[in-house]
């Protein structure tokens, strides 16, 4: 008889008990084949799952609730282009986009597409196609919110040279100021607007693309429509504000927007870095999902660490992930790494529409190596609960002493972590120091750092354009696992719109001079908003 999700449950929980008191520093020195089954390879990455307080006999129990799940039926329905996304009835064929997976007609529809944009990237970056005053365009107003958004800037930050013959600026909020910022120094005459918005009517998208298509309207006499371009599932709407079809690139429901920058989506991002560094992107990522779709469970990168995070939130609770890339140019990766996890992730109800047994997605923080390091990692070493790390990092690339500094940094956090420091080892230090005795035992307990502090160490080559793509498809493919592990669908947002409804109604409602129904908390913001402007 098979073994049921709730019997795996069990047996996971009843290893834990076995295995309470013991850290992972203990089951490093005792288990004789541990580095072994904990260090796993994959698309050209290193990682390193031995560093987490799970016994050998616990990662067992573990690869038992995958089977018991269905991990590799579920790992094929979406290789096949199954419909994974049942709440809304659609596929999720993001790895169609970069020519993976098994669904070869969505695959030929995506490399159809792709290959336009890259086409029409190529002559932004070459002056063959010009403005309307003939010029070459010299930069691209790229305007989106989400993952029309998070995705693109994340590659163009960390792939685009400064001597990148077209500038890209980002667009997302409505702040004026952020509108101010994005076109400061730029000329209408030379910049493209780049319209991301797979329904064409999302507030914030529609707000600035107004507001931009003013600005080129006062600095043009004319002609705006060949500055605009749009990536969209709603070429009547992008027709509507005078885009003819050969500057209309399409983007379909079956991939959510935050799965979506392998595609047109990111038009932008291949005109600031050319077609053989986007397509050596998206090879990374094939990689990866060749890796995904081939590799038995135990051996599945993405698998594994969809287990190891399933275990800190289900088994022991843990509500926060930390995230830090020995990377200055994955500086954005955190902020992409939120959204792809807390919006897949953040639900409350499995598929069927019944509560969670156990809490789902985590708080997902970090920030750059060693400015974490003087910025957050006191909570993650001294703090009374403990939050699992993902240290990235990159063997070459760049001056030898500064990347090996770097590399100290990262290997010296994931061990600082694991082994912390005892207070008998405090008081040595301190002494060792000079101080006397009594001072010493006084200062030896905040010195005291519990370790056993869990930590993936993730290590590449080198952080170039296959590496970002391998790394990113592998986030990818372990949020879809932890959410198959929790039973919730990974592809819908219904929690994204009823804040977006609420403003647009005060929108309407301030705009008229009225009030609507809102509580006492509400209204009394209104008008204190209405005081400071003057209304």
């Amino acid at each position: 008889m098979a073994t049921t999700r709730e019997q795996a449950v069990e047996a996971i929980r009843a290893q834990a008990e076995r295995d309470a008191g013991r850290s992972a520093l203990d089951f490093l020195t005792t288990e004789e084949r541990r580095l072994e089954q904990c260090l796993l390879e994959g698309a050209g990455l290193t990682f390193d799952f031995s560093k987490h307080d799970i016994s050998l006999d616990g990662f067992a129990a573990l690869l038992g609730l995958a089977a018991a799940v269905g991990i590799e039926n579920a790992i094929a329905a979406l290789g096949r282009g199954d419909i994974v996304n049942l709440t809304e009835g659609r596929a999720a064929q993001h790895m169609a986009l970069r020519g993976g997976g098994k669904d070869e007609v969505r695959k030929a529809q995506s490399k159809a597409e792709l290959d336009r944009a890259l086409d029409f990237a190529g002559e932004l970056r070459s002056g063959t196609f010009t403005s309307s005053t003939n010029e070459a365009f010299t930069h691209i107003l790229h305007i989106g919110i989400g993952g029309s958004d998070l995705g693109p800037r994340l590659v163009h930050d960390a792939l685009s040279s400064p001597h990148a013959p077209v500038d890209v600026r980002f667009l997302s909020s409505v702040d004026p100021d952020a509108f101010e910022r994005a076109t400061s120094g730029l000329d209408p005459a030379t910049t493209l607007v780049f319209i991301v918005s797979k329904s064409f009517s999302t507030p914030e998208t529609s707000l600035n693309t107004r507001t931009a298509i003013s600005w080129l309207e006062a600095g043009l006499e004319g002609g705006i429509g060949r500055h605009l371009v749009a990536a969209t599932s709603r070429p009547d709407a992008a027709r509507a504000l005078g885009i003819s079809d050969d500057r209309i690139f399409e983007v379909w429901d079956w991939v959510g927007g935050r799965y979506s920058l392998w595609s047109c989506v990111s038009l932008s991002v291949m005109a600031a870095i050319g077609r053989e560094e986007f397509e050596r992107l998206l090879a990374g990522a094939r990689r990866m999902d060749e890796h995904f779709l081939q590799a038995r469970t135990s051996a599945n990168a993405p698998v594994v660490a969809a287990l190891t995070a399933w275990w800190h939130r289900a088994i022991h609770g843990r509500q926060s992930w930390a995230v830090v890339p020995y990377a200055t140019h994955l500086r954005l990766f955190p902020g992409w790494l939120k959204q792809l996890s807390m919006e897949s992730l953040g639900k409350s109800v499995t598929i069927g529409g019944e509560p969670l047994a156990v809490p789902a997605g985590p708080v997902v923080f970090g920030g750059e190596g060693p400015d974490g390091q003087h910025a957050f990692f006191q909570l993650l070493h001294q703090g009374r609960e403990a939050i699992p790390v993902d240290i990235i990092a990159f063997a070459c690339g760049g001056e030898r002493r500064h990347r090996n500094a770097l590399l100290a940094n990262a290997v010296a956090q994931a061990e600082a972590l694991l082994s912390g420091r005892s207070e008998a080892a405090a008081l040595a230090e301190l002494a060792a120091k000079g101080m006397d005795d009594e001072q010493a035992r006084a200062l030896a307990s905040h010195m005291v750092m519990p370790g056993g502090r869990s930590s993936t160490f993730i290590l590449g080559q080198e952080l170039d354009a296959e590496s970002l793509g391998a790394l990113l498809a592998f986030y990818e493919h372990q949020t879809f696992v932890l959410s198959v592990l929790l039973g919730i669908n990974a592809f819908d947002q219904f929690g994204v719109e009823l804040g977006k409804q609420l403003a647009e109604k005060l929108e309407r409602e301030w705009m008229a001079g009225e009030v609507g129904q809102h509580d006492a908390s509400t209204k009394a913001l209104i008008r204190q908003i209405r005081h400071y402007q003057g209304g």
